[in-house]
């Protein structure tokens, strides 16, 4: 059975090419809670990232790589403030 993280990153590269975002790239970001670091054209994708997945899969991949809420919380609050993202309901409400 595929990892969240790789579910995730097919999910978000399937509208471009595949693999423009890797397992690794979702990771990264969940584990720092930033999209620093990213190179484009993933960090671009990732941007979408909670209002294209699920909450469930969003935290299944945090917990795989070893991250945390709090990192995951951390990554929105950045994608919607600095990236001006529309907010996710199904996320803010998974996580209050």
């Amino acid at each position: 059975m595929d990892s969240a993280g790789t579910m995730i990153a097919f999910h978000l590269s399937v509208p471009f090419r595949p693999e423009i975002v890797s397992e690794q790239d979702v990771y990264d970001a969940l584990k720092h809670g930033s999209l620093a670091g990213i190179a484009s054209p993933a960090k671009n994708i990732l941007v979408s990232l909670f209002n294209g997945n699920s909450p469930a899969s969003i935290l299944k991949a945090a917990y795989e790589c070893g991250s945390s809420v709090e990192n995951a919380k951390k990554l929105y609050a950045e994608i919607v403030e600095k990236f001006s993202c529309h907010p996710s309901p199904e996320w803010e409400k998974a996580t209050l």
